[in-house]
This record gives structure tokens, C-alpha cells and sequence, in this order.
């Protein structure tokens, strides 16, 4: 596809010299003639100058002025990649259908150009909307519902009274719908407390691989609208996700943990439950939430406080080796002039 042709497309703008035919998405370190790459962090602005990209997709204010590439000029470059991605390597659907070994109960009802690949079950009552694609190995129990045009990747296990709005991918392996952690300590042992609840994933939401996400114990555990879960995320019961959420890897949300919206969750960020964290909340990895936390705020650290506190706390620490032989010297020279000051007095 011609260059000006894919701009149009994206939403950006053509800026020569030529108009270069791109055929695939590149790093731009690695690129050639034929391929386009995208500059979405100025850091990388000095690999400019030797890459061998065909393309390049750049914010206007680091256009360089003398250039031997040309450009697509965007207000968002790392969207601009995404809708381009889209556009240069289309999804091939599998042909509608479903697979001779795959079992599907008689109650179930399966929507328009459904794929339901090999070895796959879904259970009693279950509904399938139109368009969506359930590959081999997975497992629907009875009572599912997919709406139109999801994607679930082999291997899924999605247990009864899971909801599950349009548009959601889920990638293999992971588990919705599972039983929470709830159990009653006695004298007499431990009694499992049945989870009698629901999950919920709202339309948009992508699930990566090898996650694990927990019904409600009595009402529902929910992923809002939009929101995207890395692979090995674990989201216990009654936990509420808000929309557009971004959740990293091996992140652990305890019971009744409720998230508001547009919050980033960095890499294994560990959260106690029971707790409220505001909408637009900045949570950076490894850190351990044990609170409630207000809208906006950044958080840092185990205990997790205010990300700037946070490194200055860090700060400290670095120079309390450094202020302990401070210490250790200024007691010595007390000494001496205590001695000094003893024998001056006798």
C-alpha cells in the first residue's frame, strides 16, 4: 500500500520526499524500504538519521527539516501504528462453523457466522453472539454469555453466570468465573464459602493470556468498559474494574477491590482489598497498595505512598550509611572533648 493511501486512512498527513509502497511494520532500528516504523518516544529521535525505513510515523515537531525519508505526519504516532497494523496485516477470520468434535448442547443458542473450533464445549443454555469466535480446547460451562464478535483464544475455561459484553478478546489459557477465595476458619477446620455470584466483562475488554478472574461471592465481580488486562493478572471476588483501565502483568487484586477509571497498574503491583482507588490513578510496579487512595494520585513503593515521597524516602536511605560514620566520627570527637574537658576541671 502506497504511503499517502495508508496516511489518508490513519488520519495523518503524507510528507515526502516520495511515496514509498509499505508492505510491513518495522522497529525503527531495523527497518528497510519497504517497511513502516514509527517514532512514538523522543528518545529514540537519534536512530532518525540511520534508519533505513521506507516510512516513518512522527509528531510534526520532531520532523527533522533535512530528511531522506518520508513521513506521516500524526498527532498520536502509537495510534497511528495500531490503525495501521490493522490495515497492513488484516485478521484472517476462521470460515463459520463449528468443528466436528466440538460438543455444544442442544439448549445453547449460537448467533450468525459463529466459529466454534475443535474439542471446544458449550454448555446448557449457554448464548453465542453473531460473529464470535471460540477456538479449539475451550471449555464454556452451562449458563455463558459471549455477545457478537468476541475472540476467545484456545484453551479458555469461562465458568456459568459469566457475562461477557462485544468486542472482548480473551487470550488462552486464562479463567473466568472461577470460584473465589472465600473460606470460614473453625475450631472444627475450614469451611468453604460457596460463590454464588456473577462475573461480568463489559464490551472492549481484552483478558491477555493466564489469567484468572473470580465471580462474586453473592453479587459480581465486573471489568468495565474498555479496560485491558496483561497476561497472569489475577482479579479476585467482587472486585470492581472501571472503563478504560490498563493492568500489567502478574498484578493481584484482592476481594473487593474497586478501581475506578482510566487507572494504570504497572507490573505486579499487589493490592490488599477491601479498598477504593480513584479514577486516573498512576499505580508504578511492585508496589503494594493497602489503602484507599484519591483520583490522580501516583503511587510508589511498599507501602505504597506518593510516588515522589516515595523516592525521597529512598534518598534518605541511600545516605544513612554515609550519615552513620558521620555519626560514629562526631562521637568520637565528643569523646576526646569530654576527656579533655575532665581532665581540665581536676
Amino acid at each position: 500500500m502506497l504511503a499517502g493511501e495508508l496516511a489518508k486512512l490513519i488520519g495523518g498527513e503524507l510528507v515526502g520526499p516520495g511515496d514509498p509502497d509499505l508492505t510491513t511494520v518495522r522497529p525503527l532500528g531495523e527497518a528497510g524500504p519497504n517497511d513502516l516504523a514509527v517514532l512514538h518516544n523522543i528518545r529514540y529521535k537519534g536512530q532518525l538519521a540511520e534508519s533505513g525505513a521506507g516510512c516513518i510515523v512522527m509528531q510534526k515537531d520532531v520532523l527533522p527539516e533535512n530528511r531522506t525519508f518520508a513521513a506521516i505526519v500524526h498527532d498520536n504516532p502509537h495510534k497511528a501504528m495500531a490503525l495501521a497494523v490493522d490495515i497492513l496485516y488484516p485478521i484472517v477470520r476462521p470460515s463459520p462453523g463449528i468443528h466436528e468434535t466440538a460438543v455444544v448442547d442442544g439448549s445453547a443458542e449460537i448467533g450468525e457466522g459463529v466459529f466454534i473450533g475443535a474439542n471446544a464445549t458449550v454448555g446448557a443454555k449457554s448464548v453465542i453472539g453473531d460473529k464470535t469466535i471460540i477456538e479449539a480446547g475451550c471449555n464454556l460451562m452451562p449458563d455463558v454469555q459471549l455477545a457478537s464478535n468476541c475472540h476467545i483464544y484456545p484453551g479458555v475455561t469461562i465458568y456459568s453466570k459469566t457475562r461477557i459484553g462485544k468486542n472482548c478478546i480473551v487470550q488462552a489459557g486464562s479463567v473466568l468465573g472461577s470460584d473465589g477465595f472465600g473460606f470460614a476458619p473453625s475450631n472444627e477446620g475450614i469451611l468453604k464459602i460457596r460463590q454464588v455470584g456473577s462475573l461480568v466483562i463489559e464490551e472492549d475488554v481484552e483478558i491477555g493470556a493466564c489469567c484468572t478472574i473470580d465471580r462474586g461471592t453473592f453479587t459480581e465481580t465486573r471489568i468495565g468498559r474498555g479496560t485491558k488486562l496483561d497476561n497472569m493478572v489475577h482479579v479476585a471476588h467482587n472486585c470492581i474494574i472501571g472503563e478504560y483501565c490498563l493492568i500489567a502483568a502478574q498484578t493481584g487484586l484482592a476481594g473487593s477491590t474497586t478501581v475506578g477509571n482510566r487507572v494504570i497498574i504497572a507490573g505486579q503491583v499487589g493490592f490488599a482489598g477491601h479498598q477504593k482507588i480513584g479514577d486516573g490513578c498512576i499505580i508504578f510496579a511492585k508496589s503494594g497498595v493497602n489503602g484507599d487512595t484519591e483520583p490522580g494520585t501516583q503511587l510508589f513503593g511498599y507501602p505504597a505512598k506518593p510516588r515522589m515521597q516515595t523516592h525521597r524516602e529512598n534518598a534518605y536511605i541511600a545516605r544513612l550509611e554515609g550519615l552513620f560514620k558521620e555519626v560514629k566520627e562526631l562521637k568520637k570527637k565528643l569523646s576526646l572533648l569530654e576527656d579533655n574537658q575532665e581532665k581540665r576541671e581536676k
